[in-house]
């Protein structure tokens, strides 16, 4: 079982999304805004973000960058109701796992989790020689 960080400042995103997770058989941890995601990740065991980029606070981007900075390995799937070139490539510069556009489709996004999981799962055994450890 998985700890899956979802940072969204809109509550039916937050649910729908913690409804996927939880029918996946993995925890959700949640925030309305970069900064209280920020603190969640410092203080919790997470496997993996969804976050969205409007957010206040502090934007997806910037929970990104400064994620990566506390920890290179962070899988981070990054949302957004409103796609750009610049936050894809802002995304791929800052080392996100993957980028989605919303409206979100649960097949799809249950796929990313799953995918995002897998990846972290062999990132971590090549860093380590060995699969992480269990976080449940």
């Amino acid at each position: 079982m998985a700890r899956i960080l979802i940072a969204d400042d809109e509550l039916q995103v937050r649910t729908l999304l913690a409804e996927v997770i939880s029918s996946m058989g993995h925890t959700s941890v949640e925030a309305e805004d970069g900064e209280e995601a920020l603190k969640r990740y410092r203080t919790e065991t997470v496997d993996l973000c969804i976050v969205d980029i409007q957010m206040p606070k502090k934007d997806g981007i910037v929970f990104l960058h400064e994620i990566k900075k506390i920890d290179p390995e962070a899988v981070v799937i990054v949302m957004t109701g409103f796609p750009s070139a610049e936050t894809i490539i802002e995304t791929i510069e800052d080392d996100g796992y993957t980028y989605i556009a919303k409206p979100i489709y649960v097949n799809r996004i249950m796929d990313l989790i799953q995918r995002g999981l897998d990846f972290r799962k062999r990132r971590m055994k090549k860093i380590t020689g060995k699969p992480p450890k269990s976080r449940s």
